[in-house]
């Protein structure tokens, strides 16, 4: 991984050259140096001849090669270093842009040790200079030493908080340390910025293929769809980016858009068997008429492996049965989850006549989820419908009936679609004869009902009970009818569903969790901080514990120290999670660390943009910061914005007195 093409460029003296190689007039002045000229001969010199020598040896460097190249940046070092000692010896500083200039050099020569210890004494000498930390990230990247640089980075970003260099280089370590949460957020951070200021031009492809392949890994398809498709309108030529499009486009369902891409792959890369087997494979998922058409022309073509799963394919179209059974089969064990190998052995089993119902049924049932799992959701939907009428059909137990419709309602969830969902919860309650499978549906309802759409709160909570009244032990009933009153603001009653949840499954830090949330309403602090913080000794990895305590206590103004301490750990387990985010940019704030509040809040609202969403809370502690930097018109956009966002009366109005008091008197205004 290199990186040095984003290494500023060197850094020339604007000294007067002429002065510089004259001797000087006052020689008994304690700011020279003694030297000796080509012949021998003693003479007086300034301590910026010797750099001017090194900066003339690194630009002929600039302009040489191979071993001409190596010899001048040599040169320069020894310049470079007869400087330091001419410099010392008459009490002249050696600045931050002179280290940064020799370390450049000792880069350049592979001495990356010596070019890290003249960087760190830069660092001293200035700790605003922002290329010697520019390089010595470089250097640290280019080592392979990932976690050192990102470390080193994210010390020091709140200086240098707009910089997109900055922002490059802590993407490429944390893409590097595979810290997708991490390479996600400073990404996002870098396309921001490219967009408000001229940068590397290469950054924009960089930023563009990196999220889309970071999202594509995190199975997040529709924004790697977004983003690999940016990138490909910079780079039409990549070939395997294209593939890699029509990969996400498969996976989303999107059949003819996938086709499309790798049709045109073919037409400037013909053969390739990767794309022709893809190619194949979602013709027979799509369209079987289709599929056989163009299984017909591989074939013609001799491209057609006849142990390959096309072959496979194009013989269950061709009604060749026990073919297809000797190629699937065995492909299916290697690629249980390969949606078209899956849907051809369906085809089989289909025709065979000795099939067991109850064995196709539970095969319709897995391709239905694998489908499901590619947000095939009509897929899934269909092979579902196909799996209860033949359970109707064939009177099999209701059990497996119930089982069906509550699957098929978890798809027209997925889908969007509640109601049907809630339909199809419905007839899995009917149909079941199980008192457990019952319970379990009808919480599943409960849940369902309790969201906006449908708004069926009461509904929900009587269902709930009416559970609870014949199973007093049931923790996740409890725990539901707890979430079920908190959105009742029946409170009181809400803390004593939590209670017993809490009674039945004393280690679940979730029902912790939610009750010291009820708790913090009712006023009972002290409590709500013990729940709080048996939540994170039951799971210390969770982040949502922390976060909610240390905001907690920074908006109290208490134990500040503490409170920096718990927001770190939340955005340490969940960096790309804009409200801890926002809580550590608000901690910083009370402490009057505003450049690292700004950093975190700026931070928190590119995550939010990256969703086209906005948050009030975000905006008005923006607000906030930019006023405490006397940046009036941001300030004034922030909490404009805010206060467009905010739906409570009391909001709005606390925003509009910031802008007012900003109106009349900018300087005393405090939020």
């Amino acid at each position: 991984m290199k990186h040095a093409s984003i290494i500023p460029i060197l850094l020339v003296s604007v000294l007067d050259a002429s002065s510089l190689f004259a001797s000087p007039q006052n020689t008994d002045s304690v700011f020279v140096c003694r030297d000796t000229d080509s012949s021998g001969r003693g003479r007086a010199v300034w301590p910026a001849y010797y750099y001017s020598l090194g900066l003339e040896s690194l630009n002929k460097a600039r302009n040489s090669e191979g071993r001409e190249r190596t010899e001048e940046i040599i040169e320069a070092v020894r310049n470079f270093q007869d400087y330091i000692r001419c410099s010392e010896s008459v009490g002249v500083p050696v600045s931050a842009v002179f280290r940064w200039n020799k370390a450049l050099a000792h880069y350049y020569l592979g001495q990356w040790k010596d070019a890290v210890s003249e960087l760190d004494l830069a660092e001293k000498s200035d700790p605003n200079f922002r290329e010697s930390y520019i390089l010595k990230g470089t250097i640290l990247l280019n080592s392979g030493e990932y976690e050192k640089a990102a470390t080193y980075l994210e010390t020091h970003l709140s200086k240098f908080s707009e910089d997109p260099d900055f922002y490059y280089l802590l993407s490429s370590a944390e893409l590097a340390l595979k810290n997708d949460a991490k390479s996600v957020l400073y990404l996002s951070s870098l396309r921001d910025l490219i967009k408000q200021k001229d940068s590397n031009p290469k950054y924009p492809e960089f930023v563009y293929l990196s999220l889309g392949k970071t999202y594509f890994a995190l199975g997040q398809n529709t924004k790697a769809l977004f983003y690999i498709s940016g990138y490909l309108e910079m780079r039409p030529e990549n070939w395997e980016i294209r593939f890699l499009l029509a990969k996400i486009l498969d996976q989303l369902g999107k059949f003819s858009q996938a086709k499309k891409q790798l049709q045109k792959i073919l037409q400037e890369i013909q053969g390739n068997s990767s794309v022709e087997l893809m190619l194949g494979e979602m013709y027979f998922i799509e369209s079987r008429s289709m599929a056989a058409g163009y299984f017909e022309d591989l074939k013609k073509k001799g491209k057609l492996n006849k142990d390959g799963v096309l072959f496979g394919l194009y013989s269950v179209l061709n009604s060749k049965y026990s073919d297809a059974r000797r190629i699937l089969f065995p492909l299916k064990e290697r690629f249980p989850k390969r949606l078209s190998i899956r849907l051809g052995v369906l085809e089989i089993q289909k025709r065979d006549p000795n099939i067991n119902k109850k064995e196709y049924i539970k095969e319709l049932v897995e391709v239905a989820s694998i489908a499901l799992q590619s947000q095939l959701t009509t897929l899934a939907e269909t092979l579902l419908l196909e799996s209860i009428k033949i359970t109707e059909e064939e009177k099999l137990d209701k059990r497996i009936l119930a089982e069906q419709y509550d699957f098929l309602a978890g798809v027209y969830e997925q889908s969007g679609s509640v109601f049907r969902s809630i339909i199809s919860v419905r007839k899995a309650i009917q149909f079941t004869s199980s008192p457990e499978d019952s319970k379990k549906y009808e919480l599943h309802l409960a849940f369902l009902l309790r969201g906006n759409p449908p708004g069926k709160i009461q509904e929900s909570e009587e269902i709930i009970q009416n559970i609870l009244k014949n199973d007093p032990n049931n923790h996740y009933a409890y725990y539901l009818l707890g979430i079920v009153l908190f959105q009742s603001e029946k409170l009181e009653e809400s803390r004593g569903a939590f209670e017993q949840a809490i009674r039945l499954e004393p280690k679940s830090s979730v029902y912790h969790f939610y009750r010291a949330s009820t708790l913090e309403k009712l006023g009972r602090l002290p409590e709500m901080e013990a729940d709080l913080r048996k939540s994170m000794e039951l799971d210390p990895e969770n982040p949502i514990a922390y976060n909610y305590l240390g905001y907690h206590y920074s908006e109290k103004g208490i134990r500040l120290d503490e409170a920096l301490d718990l927001i770190r750990k939340a955005v340490e387990l969940a960096p790309d999670n804009e409200a801890y985010q926002d809580s550590l940019g608000w901690i910083y704030y009370k402490k009057g660390r505003v450049d690292e509040a700004l950093l975190h809040l700026n931070l928190a609202f590119q995550i939010l943009q990256d969703r086209n969403e906005y948050d009030p809370t975000i905006c008005e502690h923006l607000g906030d910061v930019h006023h405490e930097r006397r940046e009036f018109a941001d300030a004034r956009r922030f909490w404009e914005k805010s206060e467009t966002l905010f739906q409570k009366k009391e909001d709005k109005l606390r925003i509009r007195e910031k802008l007012e008091r900003l109106r009349t008197n900018p300087v005393l205004n405090k939020s």
